[in-house]
């Protein structure tokens, strides 16, 4: 299943998610002093944790499954 581009495709897109929630959350904790809408930063620090929550629960959704699928195909 490793070599299935859908598969890898799947991946990196959640990956790609979880990288950029991730910028977004470091430059809102850590650099807020250029964010220009300080009154909605709480709604946007809640909305990119979800989003960092979601594409790590993916990936882990991914990686089961290609776990169970590569233990039907050795059985």
């Amino acid at each position: 299943m490793k070599d299935n581009l859908y598969y890898i495709a799947a991946l990196t897109h959640f990956k790609a998610k979880a990288d950029e929630a991730r910028a977004v959350l470091d430059t809102y904790f850590n650099n807020s002093v250029g964010i220009g809408e300080h009154s909605k930063l709480l709604d946007e620090i809640t909305h990119w944790t979800k989003v960092l929550s979601e594409a790590e629960e993916c990936l882990a959704t991914l990686e089961i499954y290609h776990s169970d699928k590569e233990e039907e195909d050795e059985g």
